[in-house]
């Protein structure tokens, strides 16, 4: 008789157990809550503890390595493809050798951003010269007029309809040319028409052009200032002559509208 009452209390026994697993088992499988704060335990709010907390998420890299070090091996072997192409005098890569020769060229655009600059933050210290222009004429009109320096005083001996770009203008012996605004030379070559050429471009976005000079006084990427020497005009039969053209955007100006030679 005892021996089955043991029996009976050890099968209970083993239910109840079996009945408090399966129970911890679900409790475990669900989320815990908790009062959001100890004073308020008889109000609604409640987290949960299986939550994440955002501070504890993994933060986004600004400076990815594995980025940086593309860019650099990319960055090698474009050097090492456009030495080798200049290395390499085969006729099949002259096509390639002219685009890189074009892309290195070809202007860039410092008034064009830093007028831009100017527009967005304002003029920059010491980094830019102050523009100053002189102004030479006596204008009419009331409305705001871009005054110009005289390159050189003379007559014009070829007018602006000749070539649509400029004018020659005769002036005396060994007279020095002039900038006609501040801004930066852009050019400076042998221009096949124009003999010695300078180009300045203005920091307002126009540009003027020197040509026929005999003598160069400034430099690739110089800063110019209104009236500064730039050049020498050439000498023909004893006087001297030089080419002058303005350019405003991509169109060429008659500076004969802006600026009196004589």
């Amino acid at each position: 008789m005892a021996n089955r009452v043991d029996k009976l209390r050890r099968e209970i026994e083993a239910r109840r157990k079996k009945i408090n697993s399966s129970i911890g088992r679900k409790e475990r499988s669900q989320p815990q809550y908790y009062p959001s704060h100890s004073e308020s335990r008889d109000d609604s709010e409640f987290y949960f503890a299986g939550d994440s907390d955002e501070k504890g998420q993994p933060e986004e890299k600004f400076f990815r390595k594995e980025i940086f070090v593309l860019q650099v091996l990319v960055a090698i072997c474009l050097f090492l493809v456009v030495g080798i192409l200049f290395k390499t005098q085969s006729p099949q890569f002259e096509g390639a050798r002219q685009f890189v020769k074009t892309s290195f060229e070809e202007e860039f655009q410092f008034t064009v951003v830093a007028d831009w600059y100017e527009n967005q933050f304002g003029k920059p210290l010491a980094l830019l010269p102050t523009t100053t222009n002189v102004a030479l004429n006596d204008f009419e009109s009331d409305e705001l007029q871009v005054a110009y320096a005289v390159p050189a005083v003379g007559r014009v001996a070829q007018g602006f309809e000749q070539d649509g770009k400029g004018v020659i203008v005769e002036t005396t012996s060994n007279s020095n040319v002039e900038a006609v605004k501040s801004g930066m030379v852009r050019f400076v070559a042998e221009e096949e028409t124009l003999g010695k050429t300078i180009i300045i471009a203005h920091y307002d976005g126009g540009e003027s052009w020197y040509g026929m000079l005999d003598h160069v006084e400034v430099n690739l990427y110089d800063h110019v200032e209104p009236g500064s020497k730039i050049g020498t005009v050439s000498l023909k039969d004893n006087n001297g002559f030089y080419y002058f053209a303005l350019k405003e955007g991509e169109t060429f100006i008659d500076p004969i509208d802006v600026i009196s030679f004589d």
